[in-house]
């Protein structure tokens, strides 16, 4: 009985310690305003590193828009996503264009951000607190229902 309390205290701990966002600076594609991890304070921010040529990427695009849209009235809430450099800046920038994504993105090119988050495939989602630290993670696409609920109670 006494190990399973410990056990559970350990387990309970470990999941309230939230690790603090990595560290990354970046231009803004469009209009080269750096963003770094400084940009998370304050706000709720759904980080989505991702590239144009990624299907899976290009699957779930439709679905992060309009979770974006969903909460773009909320000025304690962001989107950023950061492009792999697995395609072109240009091709990056065509896909911005095309598609008209109403939310930051940067382009990675030396793979600092990549790293420092250590994403290995994409498409990954990060959801940041106001606080800066990471709330939760998915590799491919997210349930959304879920990452709604996420986000929601990041808000609040």
């Amino acid at each position: 009985m006494k190990k399973t309390l410990i056990a559970l205290t350990l387990i309970a701990v470990l999941t309230a310690c939230k690790p603090a966002a990595p560290t990354f600076r970046l231009p803004e594609i469009e209009t080269a305003q750096m963003m770094d991890e400084r940009n998370f304070i304050g706000k709720t921010t759904l980080l989505n590193f991702w590239y144009p040529s990624c299907p899976g990427c290009v699957k779930e695009m439709p679905m992060l828009i309009d979770l974006h849209n969903k909460y773009a009235n909320n000025a304690n809430f962001q989107t950023i996503a950061i492009s792999l450099n697995l395609n072109s800046e240009a091709e990056v920038k065509a896909y911005i264009q095309q598609y008209k994504l109403p939310f930051a993105v940067a382009y990675d090119k030396d793979k600092k951000a990549q790293t420092a988050y250590n994403v290995t495939l994409a498409p990954m989602t990060f959801v940041i607190d106001k606080q800066g630290k990471i709330v939760k993670q998915y590799l491919g696409e997210p349930d959304w229902a879920e990452l709604q609920g996420v986000l929601d109670k990041a808000l609040k």
